[in-house]
């Protein structure tokens, strides 16, 4: 018995460790914020533009700006797309990047 409960408590210890070598590996959430806001702006942008010419082919364009976007910012299109995953596994951090982009986007807007 007690050795069940040692390799219960070793398994545990183990897949705690392991977890926090993936929050390593997560994108800040200041990058994550600007990374955000450039890509709602890039879908602003393209919505407007298919909206005056329907002959305008959008997903082909739209993928090369988001790319740039992420080259740009120097950010992982996976590892992106894997925090907003994890994000949305966990609504209060989720909200707390959609917060600060929606300050971002009220900086953006005011005249300097």
């Amino acid at each position: 018995m007690k050795i069940f409960i040692s390799c219960l408590w070793l398994t545990v210890f183990l897949i705690s460790c392991g977890k926090k070598s993936t929050d390593a590996n997560r994108i800040p959430i200041d990058k994550m914020k600007v990374v955000v806001f450039q890509l709602m702006k890039a879908d602003e942008h393209f919505s407007r533009v298919s909206a005056a010419d329907s002959t305008w082919n959008i997903q082909h364009k739209n993928i090369q700006s988001y790319q740039k976007i992420f080259d740009f910012n120097k950010v992982d299109r996976v590892e992106f797309y894997k925090q907003i995953e994890y994000l949305e596994m966990h609504p209060v951090e989720f909200k707390v990047l959609m917060d600060s982009v929606n300050e971002l986007s009220k900086r953006e807007k005011i005249p300097l």
